[in-house]
């Protein structure tokens, strides 16, 4: 396990996170996750996120549904951040964050992270989409 740093664009938010690119990445077909270019990375314990900066700033987007996850950003430049959130299909508790916030990752890290596609758009995120390629 690593711990990664990342921000927003314009350094209003900074964080720390624990977690192993390694160990995979997740990409979705769901609305939301199709519209934000969503790529994240579970962290294996919702405790590894760590705001060290900005946490007076951190703006959430609304919900459609009743789901407890929450999409934080930076509302200063429009940053996606993080999610957490308590979802039972998904395990209980969880936080993951954005791929593209973090800042000390090199491109050959990113490029050999395992992504899994999942099927968030029939909630059942533990099954692969069967098309990805818009993803």
């Amino acid at each position: 396990m690593k711990t990664y740093h990342g921000s927003c664009f314009c350094g209003a938010v900074a964080f720390e996170a624990d977690g192993d690119l390694a160990e995979g990445t997740m990409r979705c077909n769901c609305s939301f996750c199709r519209k934000m270019r969503c790529w994240e990375m579970r962290l294996p314990d919702p405790d590894g996120l760590r705001i060290t900066r900005g946490a007076d700033v951190l703006a959430e987007t609304p919900r459609k549904d009743d789901a407890d996850l929450h999409h934080v950003f930076c509302p200063r430049c429009g940053t996606r951040l993080w999610t957490t959130g308590d979802i039972e299909a998904m395990g209980g508790r969880i936080a993951q964050v954005c791929v593209s916030a973090l800042d000390d990752v090199p491109e050959e890290e990113l490029v050999a992270a395992p992504v899994w596609y999942a099927d968030g758009a029939r909630d059942d995120w533990w099954s692969e989409a069967a098309e990805t390629r818009h993803l």
